[in-house]
């Protein structure tokens, strides 16, 4: 969900895992052990794609994750522990050897995943963990089972609840959803580790804050339960986006403007993106005033179960598909609106990419990819040429300032393979490309497909916000381009998602 106010800044997360290891004793095995069978250690091994060569993979890498069994033998984990695994296997306390395992269900959004075990014989006294009916309240102490580094037997760690907040989630980058503060540090190793609450799980530890000692985030229940209840249908949707940017109601004067009563409180509406359920039912200014009957405080806040809490967590427990009812003051009138939580795919999110192979179009040497999140991770020394900071601009206000019209995608020259045919094109680089040979460029296949068809013997590429432009010998540039990849090892001149992924959801 990213529903946000001026005032909700993300905090600097990383993707860390487990809390600190602390060898169970005696007394705590024996009440633990009915739930220890059911706490596995996650062996993956990952390679994460090389956005700034888009042809060649990165180095592998391993690592360790905790997960845990629940029901329908399925483990569940963090979507970080598994996420670009080439090979995953999993082992369990007090047992020899290890299983391979594989991914059944991601959710890249939530960072969680459901993985299983193909051999029957592993699951074999495994007493999967129960989940608890409500989260605990603060203060109330919680344990931590799991495998953080530095040993290969189970830990028991415990801590107390100090906060449960609305947050970012850093797996993804972008997606804020409720999370479980705990008093303790987040260390390599345990992350999918379930946390339990009077021996039934309430969440998962899945990150912390990068200058803060004993803070630890959980993914909580009502996260958990969400994915669990998204996947019964054999697929996963993912969460419904409302797509509805607000400030709080609290100002007289801006009260004034909208006429609102002093009786009435709620958020103001700035920024509808026009990729979410409320597009075209909510509007700019328009003040939310209940959600399904709970009212709202100028803050954004709602009474849920007892609990204040941010009305988008009502948002949260909804499925794709499903319809939220606002009461809304609009023209100085209340109104009762419905928004059916069902929006088109939104391929302008920007989310850290995982589990595909970046796409690209290689043509004379000139290296065309889509914009990502990902890409503009690797350009280092370049951030402060015009180019890359207008693809920093795009990735932010694209939606906001009406530059998606008709596109798809903003594909953008990521690099240059040099050779005599492809010289004097360096200023380009990181240029956001608007038309090819006259054609308007949508998409990276936009490109491709406009590349065949050269003007006068040249091919002529725009970009955006510049008045050069690029030109190339059509008949130079063919000839050139098979040399070109043997030269610098491209196996095929492009690479493209399958189309049911294009954009696809979380």
């Amino acid at each position: 969900m990213r529903i946000s106010n001026r005032k909700n800044i993300l905090l600097l997360l990383v993707a860390a895992t487990g809390l600190l290891p602390t060898v169970p004793s005696a007394a705590a095995r024996s009440r633990f052990e009915p739930l220890l069978s059911g706490v596995i250690k996650i062996y993956a091994t990952a390679q994460r794609e090389d956005y700034a060569m888009p042809w060649q993979a990165g180095r592998a890498g391993s690592g360790t994750g905790t997960g845990f069994v629940i029901a329908k033998r399925r483990i569940l984990t963090n979507a970080h522990v598994v996420s670009n695994a080439r090979f995953l296997e999993v082992s369990r306390d007090g047992h020899p050897g290890r299983y391979l395992a594989r991914v059944v269900f991601i959710a890249h959004d939530a960072d969680l995943a459901a993985l299983t075990v193909d051999d029957p014989s592993f699951f074999d006294g495994i007493t999967p963990l129960d989940l608890a009916k409500a989260i605990p309240s603060l203060n109330d102490e919680v344990t931590v089972l799991g495998y953080p580094t530095g040993g290969d037997r189970i830990s028991v760690t415990h801590g107390v609840v100090s906060r449960i907040d609305y947050s970012g989630y850093s797996h993804s980058g972008v997606d804020q959803h409720l999370v479980l503060q705990v008093d303790a540090a987040i260390n390599p190793g345990n992350s999918g580790g379930p946390i339990l609450f009077k021996e039934r799980v309430v969440g998962l530890a899945f990150q912390g804050l990068a200058w803060a000692d004993n803070i630890g985030y959980a993914i909580p229940l009502p996260v958990i339960l969400h994915f669990l209840k998204d996947i019964e249908d054999g697929t996963y949707n993912g969460y419904p986006e409302l797509g509805a940017f607000f400030m709080p109601a609290r100002n007289n004067a801006l009260r004034s403007s909208l006429g609102l009563p002093e009786n009435e409180s709620g958020v103001v509406l700035y920024t509808i993106d026009p990729f979410g359920a409320a597009a075209g039912i909510l509007r700019v200014g328009d003040v939310l005033l209940e959600i399904d009957g709970h009212d709202i405080a100028n803050d954004g806040n709602i009474a849920l179960n007892g609990s204040q809490v941010l009305f988008a967590e009502l948002l949260e427990r909804k499925q794709w598909g499903d319809q939220v009812v606002f009461r809304v003051w609009r023209d100085k009138t209340a109104t009762t609106l419905t928004v059916p939580l069902a929006s088109p795919v939104d391929p302008f999110i920007f989310r850290n990419e995982y589990d595909h192979r970046p796409e690209y179009f290689l043509y004379a040497g000139l290296v065309f990819a889509p914009l990502s999140r990902d890409f503009l991770r690797t350009v280092g020394e370049s951030k402060s040429d015009p180019n890359t900071q207008q693809l920093f601009y795009y990735t932010r206000y694209a939606k906001r300032d009406n530059l998606v019209t008709d596109r798809d995608q903003f594909v953008v020259m990521i690099r240059r393979l040099p050779h005599s045919v492809n010289t004097y094109t360096d200023d380009f680089l990181n240029g956001i490309v608007s038309q090819v040979n006259g054609q308007p460029v949508g998409t990276l296949k936009d490109v491709e497909a406009a590349f065949g068809a050269p003007r006068k013997g040249y091919h002529v590429v725009e970009f955006e916000g510049m008045k050069q432009t690029l030109v190339l010998d059509a008949a130079a540039a063919d000839a050139a381009s098979p040399t070109i990849m043997r030269r610098y090892g491209v196996p095929t001149p492009s690479h493209y998602h399958p189309s049911d992924e294009a954009g696809g959801r979380p």
